[in-house]
């Protein structure tokens, strides 16, 4: 039982709101008790090894510092804070310059992948409207590996969705992508690089096919985009992906991941205010005169946007290619490690997330059990069964945590001695 004598399960909880208010310390000694069990598993600057991306702790510091200064501030009513409305216009203009974007993009900041997947989506839509207005079935034609929010928006929206087979290199194969086009088809979009695999699609191919049927071409860079960049200045090299790429008109980037804002911030970029336009609405059929937000959502604290604007002028350029560089080492650190392992194999992916199967046959959740059990972390995937994290500019002690306990877990996974039922209490 913890301070508020609840169960582990809320659901069996009974008179949680309290018939008079609590004082200060007792509301804070709950949260910290709600804090300490998060605490449990978090692992040296990684909590579950790729769901929350951190930096050093200097610019989390700071990050979490820049959004407590700003939490209560409305980024709807932004023009009424000349403060706030400064700091947002000044974040935009760093991604311009952060992700080398050319001269007319624009910027729309969001609450999240998701968010500026669908608004990326609507923007074509909007357009696809005004362009052949006698269309009864538009649809989207994606490959198999993209986000399952767009999965999401087609649902709420009712938009037909076609998801392509992959190639037999887990990427987008574009030729089939292309024989799925009709006449209905106003959307593709490829990852760089995909959530599933971590690896790029052929960015150029697909733009090059969007330009060919006269479509739009949206790049998920969600994960990456914060990353890329800096990588590449780093002076590696990476496959096509941004706006140099002929035909891309949008590109999705999260900020709180490799842009190490606070959650949720996430950002939309179109090639032109061409393309933005569409994506503009505003109602005024109403009593209050008219009603525009940047994004889907309404109101958003502007504690995100003050997170992101405090780590871009923290960490500079030269930080965030001395976290690249750290990302690089960390993950072939891992590789390093896990391939040492009898019968583990890493795949080769792109950027930082991190793939690898366990011995052919072996229970992939009894080994993300085994390691749960260990407090590391790690997530599933399923087609094919794989394990994965997303590398963070950890500590070597994380790493060599992490593949100490997966040293230990496979070969009792293989005796027998851990099985998902003995380890289905941690899952």
């Amino acid at each position: 039982m913890g301070y508020f004598g609840a169960s582990e399960d809320p659901k069996f909880d009974t008179d949680l709101f309290p018939p008079t208010g609590l004082t200060e310390e007792e509301v804070m000694a709950g949260l910290d008790e709600f804090e300490a069990r998060d605490s449990e598993k978090i692992v040296g600057h990684s909590i579950v090894y790729g769901v929350q991306l951190m930096s050093h702790m200097d610019a989390a510091r700071i990050a979490k510092l820049a959004n407590m200064k700003f939490v209560r501030n409305n980024m709807l009513y932004k023009e009424l804070q000349p403060g706030t409305l400064r700091m947002s216009v000044e974040v935009k203009r760093m991604i311009k310059e952060m992700l080398g974007h050319p001269d007319g993009v624009r910027v729309r900041l969001t609450s999240g992948g998701s968010e500026s997947l669908y608004c990326a989506i609507n923007a074509a839509y909007q357009w696809f409207r005004q362009e052949k207005p006698r269309s009864r079935e538009p649809e989207i034609v994606v490959p198999y590996s993209i986000h399952g929010s767009v999965s999401k928006w087609c649902h709420y929206t009712g938009i037909k969705l076609k998801r392509v087979p992959l190639g037999g290199d887990y990427r987008a194969d574009v030729a089939a992508m292309e024989r799925a086009i009709t006449k209905n088809t106003f959307f593709i979009a490829g990852s760089a690089p995909c959530w599933p695999y971590g690896l790029y699609d052929d960015i150029e191919g697909l733009a090059a096919v969007a330009e060919c049927h006269g479509i739009w071409m949206h790049v998920d860079a969600c994960l990456g985009g914060f990353l890329a960049p800096f990588i590449e200045k780093a002076g590696h090299s990476l496959p096509a992906w941004d706006f140099r790429t002929p035909g891309v008109r949008s590109i999705s980037a999260d900020l709180h991941k490799y842009g190490y804002a606070c959650k949720p911030l996430s950002s939309l970029t179109f090639r032109s205010e061409e393309w933005d336009q569409y994506h503009e609405f505003t109602a005024s059929d109403w009593p209050d005169g008219p009603y525009s937000t940047e994004a889907i959502c309404g109101s958003t604290s502007a504690g995100p946007v003050a997170s992101a604007w405090a780590v871009m002028k923290f960490l500079g350029e030269e930080g965030y290619i001395k976290l690249a560089r750290r990302c690089l080492d960390v993950k072939q650190r891992y590789v390093e490690g896990i391939n040492s392992i009898d019968g583990v194999r890493c795949w080769e992916t792109d950027l930082t997330p991190l793939v690898f199967q366990v011995p052919e046959g072996m229970d992939i959740f009894a080994v993300i059990g085994g390691m749960f059990e260990r407090r590391v972390y790690c997530l599933p995937g399923f087609q094919p069964p794989l394990i994965k994290i997303v590398v963070d500019p950890v500590t070597d002690e994380v790493v060599d945590r992490f593949v100490g306990a997966l040293g230990e877990v496979v070969p009792l996974v293989r005796k027998g001695d851990v099985t998902i039922e003995s380890v289905r209490p941690y899952l």
